[in-house]
């Protein structure tokens, strides 16, 4: 049971509140008679009006700032949405452009290994029916070469190889069966398969024949050491007499030509034209890979027309 001394206490203590409450009732009643004195007053309430206009244009500001700043949200929002949509599209664009350019490489790529492809088909087929032709050339030659009971050649034997077909012919080397461009001249060069006439180049080598200058350390030797025409004469006799002897085995020569000059495409060629085209044929199968004055022999037909035509004949 709690002593006097604590119920005493705790007696005014709820004696000091009732009092506080009963305080804050009248001080509540007085300011709200205050209050309605007050409201009962023109300028108070002229002043409240005031302040409620004031409180609604504060409320409109803020509306506004707040609207303000939302529209302004709004408008960055959409131009980032518009820029997003533009750097998408670039994007996009540029893929599109990277897809296309890498279909185009690949379509080209395709076409060129399609090309290769075709063109080593071609080359193929070229070079399958060069060397059918060949080996047909040569059953063909050997046929006629063999066989006495073939008193001519066949015609397919007799044609014409041309190096630049759709080129206008090359003048010189009609006239002479040389050219100073070689393989590498731009017009066309015509050699029969088959002739009666060989042609072989380079065959005569002499010092006099190489349109060499004299060194001046030997300017001033002795003219008895010089070689003259007669020395050129006596051996090109002697070369003579040597091919000769040698070529008249594959048949009976009707013309034996060198030609005289000292270009390094013209000197030294020997023309030998034989009765029929089966001693020439006959001739040139014997000759190829032979060799003489340590140099290998290069041995064609040729299709002279005439020997004035030649460059130099002796």
């Amino acid at each position: 049971m709690p002593g006097k001394r604590t119920r005493r206490k705790l007696t005014k203590k709820l004696q000091r509140k009732r009092r506080r409450q009963k305080q804050a009732k009248e001080r509540d009643k007085l300011e709200e008679e205050a209050e309605n004195q007050r409201l009962l007053q023109p300028e108070y309430q002229k002043w409240l009006l005031e302040q409620q206009k004031m409180e609604g244009f504060q409320r409109l500001a803020d509306e506004r700032e707040h609207q303000a700043a939302e529209e302004s949200w709004l408008r960055r929002e959409a131009i980032a949405q518009m820029q997003f949509q533009v750097d998408e599209a670039k994007k996009r664009k540029d893929r599109e452009e990277v897809e296309r350019l890498q279909r185009e490489q690949e379509e080209m790529k395709a076409q060129r290994e399609e090309m290769q492809r075709k063109q080593r088909e071609e080359e193929l087929l070229r070079s399958a029916k060069a060397a059918a032709e060949f080996d047909a050339m040569m059953q063909s030659m050997n046929e006629y070469l063999n066989n006495p009971r073939i008193e001519k050649p066949p015609k397919h034997l007799l044609r014409e190889v041309e190096t630049h077909p759709e080129e206008r012919q090359c003048e010189f080397y009609s006239r002479t069966n040389f050219c100073r461009y070689g393989h590498s001249c731009t017009f066309n060069h015509r050699r029969p398969m088959l002739a009666r006439i060989l042609l072989i180049r380079h065959f005569f080598s002499h010092s006099m024949l190489q349109d060499r200058q004299p060194h001046k350390e030997y300017a001033s030797a002795e003219e008895h050491l010089e070689l003259t025409e007669q020395d050129l004469r006596s051996d090109y006799d002697e070369f003579f007499h040597d091919a000769v002897d040698e070529l008249e085995k594959f048949g009976t020569i009707v013309n034996f030509r060198t030609v005289r000059n000292t270009l390094e495409h013209l000197r030294g060629h020997v023309f030998v034209e034989y009765t029929n085209e089966r001693s020439a044929l006959r001739a040139f199968t014997n000759l190829q890979g032979r060799y003489y004055a340590s140099k290998r022999l290069s041995v064609e037909f040729s299709n002279l027309k005439t020997w004035r035509g030649a460059v130099c004949g002796t």
